[in-house]
């Protein structure tokens, strides 16, 4: 792994500050690499370099363009900056885009920065302290409020020094990267280079990425390889969370990676048009109200959207809000993915925030419960957030990788998780490894709750009969789930919480209600038994004037009282079953086998039930069949 230190910094600041001069100053290089740009002397895409402050500090440095014009480059620059340097010229103090600047990097969560006073050898020092007083007014309430402010003259490097020593004190003070969670780059840049083929560059924001990795490109869903990778223009294995990378892909167009793509393993997000978000307002020219139309910037990634205001009628200046945003095309993003609203026209800095949900369900306005949901999701700790998916779609029975997709985070990291949730009893898991059902305590309680009433419901209905059969209670409450898993679950949900008679269920202490009648009834039927006892007999062999709804309760009855034992296709009294085994035990210990001819005349019965009752032994482990004769399993 690289052993330095990786950090992004940014650049901001109005047009013609003397940003790229500053940059140029710092590290030796030109971030401006259109012609056009150079010719104009501003900067209209991303500028990209990067220098060594130490032997363990590497910093990637993106120069955003300051012109009004170009905000919508400056926006897909912010995505993966650990800190800013706002550059303000001194002879000319905060300006317009400035402000807008500060007011998006302070949306976007951006937690560290300095302030670059530049062209400070064009002005006095009096004039230089006012500046000074001005920008911190300025700058008081946000993230920049204790940020040193260094007098900087870029032309005569001074200051330069200053300028470095305090980005190394920040990058000391700042948390490691997320390394174990997967990886994810916005494409700001894409190309073609002759004999190469297409090469784009983004800011990796999570995870490694490796040589020869398959990835997918979102919106247009191909698949493509890391054929090369570079970072800091050398050819490397493995980028990690925190670099500037560019990519050389596999078999792509450049039209398939257009900027505001999306780099991501395969299977690791889900896309959606709603999404649940925190907004913060700034100053805003007017109230806004709902289902006003917007543009949404996440990432490098632009679209167009409506706000649904679901807990006012409009929006004010300098406020928090829950709202939904219901986008006309569809993303994928991640909770805690940051954010910038622009009206749809003009063009105009409203607010921003971060996601809370990336797979919303459409909300009602004003609806309590769902606004309490969101603000759960939004105050919990990941593992709570997980335990609030799984709840949510523990009905669709959804296997524990599915989870992946929609949290958009790590097998590794979720499972673990997902893990000491079952420890906690708050999620019940049926099969192994990824391909194991998840649920949560509060679905299966209500599963349950419903299932008692169905079978309570039931044995109002039908008294006579012992329960509802597992198979209606699986096809009616969980017939999505494959066999296995199905039986799993079953027999999680019937243990000690219903009786289970055979392939019936019924609740605890139901006792089946028979009348003398019924009584009666069930002595002709052990009479017919009797008549023929080694025959096994099914319905339409007793011949009485019961309907065969009425007879199977009777004889599920008799097999609740382990009077009757159920064969493959009918039944028998247990008494003349046992009998039967009795006699063909001791005909084989005499004779060494039994044949089905030997077993019939022994038996005195029919070769359709001698077989059937053979083939039972053979299932139940008493016989073995070898060649056309049956022996003793020892």
């Amino acid at each position: 792994m690289d052993n330095k230190k990786n950090i992004i910094v940014g650049t901001a600041g109005h047009i013609d500050h003397g940003k790229t001069t500053l940059i140029r100053a710092l590290t030796g290089r030109n971030t401006d690499r259109l012609k056009e740009e150079q010719n104009r002397g501003i900067s209209i895409e991303l500028g990209f370099t990067h220098f060594d402050l130490n032997n363990n500090l590497r910093v990637g440095i993106i120069d955003v363009p300051g012109h009004e014009k170009f905000i919508k480059n400056m926006l897909s620059g912010v995505c993966g900056m650990d800190m800013i340097i706002l550059v303000v010229a001194a002879d000319e103090g905060i300006m317009a885009q400035t402000k807008e600047h500060l007011d998006i990097l302070n949306l976007i969560g951006i937690k560290n920065g300095i302030i670059a006073l530049t062209k400070c050898d064009l002005v006095d020092k009096e004039w230089t302290e006012l500046v000074k007083l001005d920008i911190a007014d300025e700058v008081k309430g946000t993230f920049l409020e204790a940020a040193k402010i260094i007098e900087i003259s870029s032309t005569e490097k001074k200051g330069i020094d200053n300028l470095k020593d305090e980005i190394i004190r920040i990058v000391d003070t700042l948390p490691e990267k997320d390394l174990n969670s997967n990886p994810r780059l916005y494409v700001d840049r894409s190309f073609s280079i002759t004999g190469f083929g297409t090469v784009v560059t983004g800011t990796l924001i999570s995870g490694t990425l490796n040589l020869d990795e398959e990835i997918l490109i979102y919106p247009s869903n191909k698949l493509t390889k890391v054929r090369n990778l570079q970072v800091h223009d050398n050819n490397v294995n493995i980028a990690y969370a925190g670099q500037r990378v560019a990519i050389n892909l596999a078999n792509v167009k450049k039209e398939d990676v257009p900027k505001g793509s999306v780099l991501v393993p395969s299977n690791t997000f889900t896309e959606s048009s709603l999404i649940d978000v925190k907004l913060n307002t700034i100053n805003l020219p007017f109230s806004i109200t709902n289902r006003t139309r917007f543009h949404l910037y996440i990432g490098s990634r632009e679209v167009l959207c409506r706000a649904i205001l679901l807990e006012n009628e409009e929006l004010e200046s300098n406020k928090e809000y829950i709202v939904q945003l219901r986008l006309e095309e569809p993303i994928i993003s991640k909770r805690n993915d940051r954010f910038i609203l622009r009206l749809f026209s003009p063009l105009y800095t409203i607010g921003g925030g971060y996601i809370i949900d990336p797979n919303a369900t459409k909300k009602k306005r004003f609806n309590s419960f769902d606004i309490d949901r969101i603000k759960t999701l939004d105050n919990c700790n990941f593992k709570e957030y997980i335990y609030n998916y799984i709840d949510r779609f523990s009905d669709k029975f959804y296997l524990e990788k599915n989870y992946y997709n929609f949290l958009s985070d790590s097998a590794k990291n979720i499972s673990k998780l997902i893990d000491d949730l079952i420890e906690e009893k708050k999620i019940i898991s049926f099969g192994n490894n990824s391909d194991r059902l998840v649920v949560s305590d509060n679905f299966m309680k209500k599963l349950i709750k419903s299932i008692t009433e169905f079978i309570e419901n039931f044995h109002e209905k039908y008294p006579k009969r012992i329960g509802v059969l597992k198979e209606t209670l699986k096809s009616k409450f969980f017939d999505s789930l494959s066999g296995k898993i199905k039986n799993e679950f079953m027999n999680y949900l019937i243990s000690d919480r219903f009786n289970v008679s055979d392939e019936y269920i019924s609740t605890l202490g139901f006792k089946v209600s028979l009348d003398d009648e019924d009584f009666k009834n069930i002595q002709i039927l052990k009479s017919k038994f009797n008549s023929d006892k080694f025959s096994i007999m099914n319905f339409e062999d007793f011949n009485l004037t019961l309907t065969i709804e009425h007879l199977r309760e009777l004889i599920l009855f008799l097999i609740i009282n382990k009077e009757v034992i159920k064969l493959d296709s009918g039944y028998m009294l247990k008494d003349n079953y046992d009998l039967a085994v009795s006699m063909i035990k001791e005909f084989i210990i005499k004779n060494g086998s039994i044949s089905v001819s030997d077993a019939r005349d022994l038996l005195n019965s029919n070769r359709k039930s001698t077989m059937e009752l053979l083939e039972f032994l053979d299932k139940e482990k008493i016989t073995l069949r070898k060649d056309n004769k049956r022996i003793l399993v020892k």
